[in-house]
């Protein structure tokens, strides 16, 4: 039992059994349950009117699980608790003092909550489902709010993405393109190696890049040498010169390179290796001097990705996976529309939702509408959601799925979920 359920139980008055009585017998009417407070310090219910007996009282509630929890939280010494009128409870397993002396009622909620409601709550949020709290009651719920659920979670989502954006861009120093940079190392990197792109990324100063990045062998050195990957032998004449022009880069901005052992292979298809990814993100900035301005620049979704799509990679990739070796046969090593679409779902349009913004400019509604004209991304969860015949339609559906997963049913925010409310209340 949580007080968050009992503070639902307020809230929505879902009791039976009238009129309620006091733990000393009196009767007690609600004429008005009160303001919820779920954010400030202080009592859970201002300006609450209830009535007892024949005295109409108004002031402040305070809803706890036990009695016993009003000393436990030391409430008698806090002023902010000396004008409650009413103490709800749902287990009264201690007269308190205070109260007491200042003769104000207890309520114990424990037989006046409807039994259907108090299986519901254990069913959601006390028991261990497989996938998420409410896999065997969801079905019940009208496709309409689970739509209406979904449109407020996708904002819900922006505006957590908007503001980790923000922070990140003071801590690059208002540098939208080390910014954007940083994201798309992270992105490129993937589920697997995300962290070691990330740990890549920060290993060298991105103002070494925008030094660089008119010599496409310059930023293919930079990018494989800080990897690690040019410790290798080799006699094809494109290695032999990244590692030459690494040694000079190295030499001249004092780079330390990080361990490749840091970056995973196995469990990995091979257009999917690190040094794949970093092939391609090297191509992407020896071609576009300018990403960042490019891609805020358009407003054509089709435009931006043909900046992935339409990238030249030096021909030794034709036949390789790795620096070190040749691979048996030749293979594009274009990048993927699944991995170009999950970058405008998670780096481009979260970014360019913050920079519209800071520049006064209201570009939202068509950046919600890229979510509905991409296709819903694929993994694990959203396949969890689609066996209980939850399936998105776009990727608009699929991120308001992810952020219902991690960020409610993972926590088991039950009682803070437009699902898991309907589901309580149906009794």
């Amino acid at each position: 039992m949580k007080e968050k359920f009992l503070h639902f139980i307020w809230r929505f008055q879902l009791l039976h059994h009238f009129p309620l009585k006091s733990t000393d017998g009196k009767d007690i009417f609600i004429h008005n349950k009160g303001v919820w407070n779920d954010k400030e310090s202080g009592p859970d219910f201002f300006m609450a009117k209830i009535q007892i007996e024949n005295e109409i009282w108004v002031g402040n509630l305070e809803i706890h699980v036990n009695s016993s929890d009003w000393d436990l939280h030391q409430h008698s010494t806090d002023p902010n608790y000396h004008n409650i009128i009413l103490h709800v409870v749902f287990n009264h397993d201690k007269e308190i003092e205070f109260l007491s002396h200042k003769r104000i009622p207890t309520l114990e909620l424990s037989s006046y909550i409807p039994l259907e409601i108090l299986k519901n709550y254990e069913h959601l949020v006390e028991l261990n489902q497989q996938f998420i709290p409410c896999e065997q009651s969801i079905h019940l719920i009208k496709k309409e709010t689970i739509d209406f659920w979904l449109e407020r979670l996708v904002i819900e989502r922006m505006e957590r993405k908007t503001s980790e954006i923000e922070h990140e861009f003071l801590l690059y120093h208002k540098n939208w393109e080390e910014l954007l940079f940083k994201k798309l190392a992270f992105a490129f990197g993937l589920k697997l190696n995300a962290e070691a792109f990330d740990a890549w990324a920060n290993s060298f100063k991105f103002s070494i890049l925008t030094k660089v990045q008119t010599n496409s062998d310059y930023v293919h050195a930079l990018f494989f040498g800080q990897a690690g990957f040019l410790n290798v032998d080799s006699e094809d004449e494109f290695v032999k010169t990244l590692q030459k022009e690494y040694k000079f880069l190295q030499s001249k901005f004092d780079l330390e390179p990080i361990s490749s052992n840091l970056f995973k292979f196995f469990r990995l298809r091979p257009v999917s290796f690190p040094t794949i990814r970093l092939m391609q993100l090297a191509t992407l900035y020896a071609e576009y001097q300018n990403l960042f301005r490019f891609l805020m620049g358009t407003r054509d979704l089709q435009k931006i990705k043909m900046v992935f799509e339409e990238l030249n990679y030096p021909t030794f990739w034709n036949n390789h996976y790795r620096l070190e070796k040749p691979s048996n046969s030749s293979s594009s090593k274009k990048i993927s529309n699944e991995l170009i679409e999950r970058i405008i779902i998670n780096v481009i349009i979260p970014i360019k939702f913050v920079y519209v913004k800071q520049r006064g400019s209201d570009f939202s509604e068509e950046l919600i509408d890229w979510l509905r004209e991409l296709p819903a991304e694929k993994n694990t969860i959203l396949s969890g959601f689609q066996k209980l015949g939850l399936k998105p339609k776009n990727a608009f559906e699929s991120q308001a799925y992810l952020e219902l997963k991690k960020h409610f049913c993972d926590e088991k925010k039950c009682l803070n979920c437009a699902v898991g409310l309907q589901i309580l209340k149906n009794v």
